[in-house]
């Protein structure tokens, strides 16, 4: 490994300002359950969830809401059992403020008491979405917390409405497709799928979603949740990957990807490759480049499958292509004079780009870190040294580079408060009242710029950029390299 090859001693860096004091450690459940409540549950369950924040406007700072139902409802429960995770198997690094002695021993005793009934409150509509047979996201939807939840507290509950929800998921797969359909319908301004005999709708995300079906399946020893979630991966190789030609340097077959294909229900046979999230239908939408790094690596972990593998990882070689031949614009001079950000991808690794201010997605990065990381792993246990060394040096520049860039600064200070009942509670408060709040852990997402969408939602905080940021630090723990 060179001279700029990450150490364990960045990894250490990146977990002190990222998951040490302040934001990730106590500001989504401050901010989103309310002080007030923190040293009990409340059990009221939440009508809707938080998805992204606006970076300007008049909402700028404040997180707008999605209803309960929709996709991306798991991602801020998830980030709380993050948090909670964290509490329990890395207490050293939770709350940890750099000796600064801003965390009284007793706050952070009063937080974690309270973490468990924070996040089975915003958990508990969960359990209900697993029954959903209309969607293929209930993957996105239960497994970041409620996996959690039952590995941390052994809560059968949980596990349960785990089984439910890959059997759900099941439910959609097509034997003659041999794919999930991801999605009943689309309409936008250029499509209109809107039975699923006008389409057998397939997306590069779907990817993810298949650790629900592995992980259910070995639970329960259902051996055709499993099958059907190697029999998608297998299908989506055909249908949605492009070879390209190698780039110097790279060490394995690169990918890229379409975002969407439509398949004929009867035969499999794919009738056409288009995109709804990207620029156009042959560019390379960066999240979903992340979504087939992260679902292939997920994938590979649990079938030890070898093209599995070099999918995943040809998949990384691209997205690592693309971040180092982007143009020179996406690099931001800081204060010491260095540069930063070439490693925060661009929303579309193919759309024009805006040189005066590049249009990014920081959640496709922290996804596709994820991903990076359990390449790391799994090239090490194959005694492919450089490979590992490859991805784990790449992940670390994208979580540096999005610190560097993305980060929210605005911080809070525990401090302890004792009603007229002698009851004490943690009570978030602003460290610095100058610094404008911003509800989110990252900013500078895209949630979707394509160009059919009357709404189109760019520079925002968003959940699930949160909550693979907070992910991440736990997997640098869990791998010891921080």
């Amino acid at each position: 490994m060179g001279s700029n090859e990450p150490t364990t001693a960045q990894g250490n860096a990146f977990c002190t300002k990222a998951y040490g004091y302040g934001k990730p450690a106590a500001k989504p459940v401050f901010r989103q359950h309310g002080p007030e409540n923190m040293e009990d549950s409340n059990g009221n369950p939440p009508d809707e969830f938080p998805e992204t924040v606006p970076q300007s406007g008049k909402n700028s700072g404040r997180y707008v809401y999605r209803e309960a139902d929709f996709w991306t409802c798991g991602f801020f429960p998830g980030s709380l059992y993050c948090i909670l995770e964290r509490s329990v198997k890395y207490p050293e690094h939770f709350l940890a403020d750099g000796n600064q002695g801003r965390v009284s021993v007793q706050s952070c005793q009063l937080l974690k008491q309270s973490l468990l009934g924070v996040c089975r409150d915003w958990a508990q509509p969960l359990h209900q979405m697993a029954y959903r047979t209309d969607m293929h996201d209930v993957g996105f939807i239960v497994e970041p917390a409620l996996r959690r939840d039952y590995e941390l507290t052994g809560n059968i509950q949980s596990l349960n409405s785990i089984l439910t929800a890959a059997k759900s998921l099941a439910s959609r797969y097509n034997d003659k497709a041999k794919a999930i359909c991801s999605w009943d319908q689309m309409v936008n301004n250029r499509l209109n799928f809107t039975t699923k005999d006008s389409g057998f709708l397939v997306i590069i995300d779907s990817m993810c979603n298949l650790d629900l079906l592995f992980y259910a399946g070995h639970h329960f020893k259902l051996q055709r949740l499993i099958d059907i979630g190697t029999t998608h991966a297998h299908t989506i190789r055909s249908t949605h990957l492009r070879q390209v030609p190698n780039c110097e340097g790279a060490l394995y077959t690169q990918y890229s990807t379409y975002h969407l294909a439509n398949l004929c229900p009867h035969t499999g046979k794919v009738l056409q490759k288009l995109t709804v999230q990207g620029y156009s239908d042959e560019s390379t939408w960066s999240r979903g480049q992340a979504w087939g790094i992260l679902g292939y690596a997920q994938s590979y972990n649990w079938t030890k499958d070898p093209i599995l593998l070099s999918t995943a990882c040809g998949l990384a070689e691209y997205f690592i292509a693309r971040m180092e031949s982007a143009p020179a614009c996406v690099e931001v001079e800081q204060q010491d004079g260095s540069k930063t950000g070439r490693y925060v991808p661009l929303w579309d690794f193919d759309a024009p780009v805006d040189e005066k201010d590049p249009l990014r997605d920081s959640s496709a990065g922290m996804i596709a870190a994820n991903g990076m990381l359990l390449l790391h792993g799994a090239l090490t246990a194959t005694g492919d040294v450089k490979g590992a060394a490859k991805f784990l040096r790449y992940a670390v520049l994208i979580a540096k580079h999005t610190l560097d860039l993305c980060f929210a600064t605005d911080q809070l200070k525990l401090s302890i408060q004792t009603d007229k009942d002698d009851k004490t509670k943690a009570v978030a408060e602003s460290a610095d009242a100058s610094a404008p709040s911003f509800e989110a852990l990252l900013r500078r997402a895209t949630a979707n710029f394509n160009g059919n969408f009357p709404d189109r939602y760019s520079n925002h905080g968003l959940v699930y950029a949160d909550y693979y940021f907070l992910e991440f630090g736990n997997r640098l723990l869990q791998a010891g390299l921080c």
